[in-house]
């Protein structure tokens, strides 16, 4: 049995993957993470290749790949399985139709098998249900076949929907799979721009429920990192506790966790005409080690690393940046290093990696200090 207190939305882009591959192995043995499958990325065969028949064919990519890829950074932790909603990640093997992992028939059936066909993955994931309001029968069937082959299952609904209709999915849920405490429920905040109105619409909506509170776990995920940093007033506000403490207290229920998008804006973003100016992010915490700021350091000129030097120097130069010295965090060592001009962090993925690395780590060693987990 393992103990958990931090639920990150991860992608399973490479900058998110090698954030969480980098973490110290005690912080990872906190951590369940809900990992969002993106779709496989195909390729068109060169001009160069030998059979000219073949030349500028496309290939799909094998979405089956994903398996190895994500037992490769879980090895044997337990994880949550998701398929990303973000239409600009889906790739080859996530279409509703065809075969792919969304296509309902026959009750979901590739998404079974996709979850199925590998003894180890099967052993430790735990899948999230693929629900479509239209496609009641199917989900049923799907519902049916996960609850024989999975002791948990999750599901992720957004908040806009409204606390009566995720209390009647939920319920919906339970009398199919016959307990309550196999079921997840992720909310889905997404990008908190303002936490005021956040906070006032989760108080608006949500109420003390019995539903909710005999489940195995409520993990509402939430995050207020901008799409752009330039949009909003620094040092950002980090908002995702609050948000996770209000739910809680509304809910006067000890089976609510914390999740979030550990640090990056919940959908992906495409970098503008101008190119990228090189930035490094660091998280400012109180006196309690909780995550309170996003702040940042960055150049002047475009498509250029060499300024990362200079960057990481005024961030260890500055009066709120608290190098940690209980547990070794592999983005704070990138960015010392870097200010010594001795990382090999070049790239604006690179350092994205590095900001999600530091917060996780900080976010589990701020938590487990309320003794709060969940046991599976």
């Amino acid at each position: 049995m393992n103990e958990y207190v931090y639920f990150p939305v991860l992608k399973t882009r490479p900058s998110e993957i090698k954030a969480f591959s980098l973490l110290d192995e005690k912080i990872k043995d906190a951590i369940l993470p809900i990992i969002e499958l993106t779709g496989a990325i195909g390729y068109t065969l060169p001009k160069t290749c030998k059979d000219e028949s073949k030349r500028g064919i496309r290939v799909k990519g094998n979405i089956n790949s994903k398996i190895e890829k994500i037992l490769s950074f879980m090895e044997d932790r337990r994880f949550i399985l998701d398929i990303t909603d973000d239409d600009s990640l889906k790739y080859d093997g996530l279409s509703s139709s065809n075969g792919g992992l969304l296509d309902p028939a026959d009750g979901y059936k590739s998404w079974i098998s996709f979850l199925t066909q590998d003894s180890k993955f099967k052993e430790l994931v735990i899948p999230t249900i693929q629900f479509d309001s239209t496609q009641r029968v199917n989900v049923e069937k799907q519902i049916i076949s996960l609850s024989k082959d999975f002791d948990t299952l999750s599901i992720k609904l957004p908040f806009d929907a409204g606390m009566e209709t995720i209390e009647m999915i939920v319920s919906w849920i339970v009398r199919i799979i016959g307990s309550s405490k196999k079921l997840i429920l992720i909310i889905d905040f997404g990008y908190a721009k303002s936490l005021d109105l956040t906070l006032e619409r989760i108080k608006n909506n949500f109420k003390k429920s019995s539903t909710l509170s005999n489940i195995k776990a409520v993990i509402p995920v939430s995050s207020s990192f901008p799409r752009f940093v330039n949009d909003v007033e620094r040092p950002i506000k980090i908002s995702e506790n609050s948000v996770y403490e209000t739910l809680s207290s509304i809910l006067s229920s000890n089976n609510v966790y914390m999740g979030d998008f550990a640090s990056l804006h919940p959908t992906k973003y495409e970098m503008g005409g101008g190119g990228w100016i090189p930035r490094i992010d660091y998280i400012i915490t109180n006196e309690e080690g909780k995550p309170i700021f996003y702040d940042y350091k960055r150049g002047k000129n475009r498509n250029t690393s060499s300024e990362y030097v200079s960057i990481a120097q005024q961030i260890v130069a500055s009066s709120d940046y608290k190098p940690i010295n209980d547990i070794e965090i592999e983005g704070i060592k990138e960015i010392e290093l870097k200010a010594q001009d001795t990382s090999t962090g070049k790239s604006p993925s690179f350092w994205i990696a590095m900001r999600a690395n530091i917060y996780m780590t900080l976010q589990v060693l701020y938590l487990k200090k309320d003794n709060h987990f969940l046991t599976l």
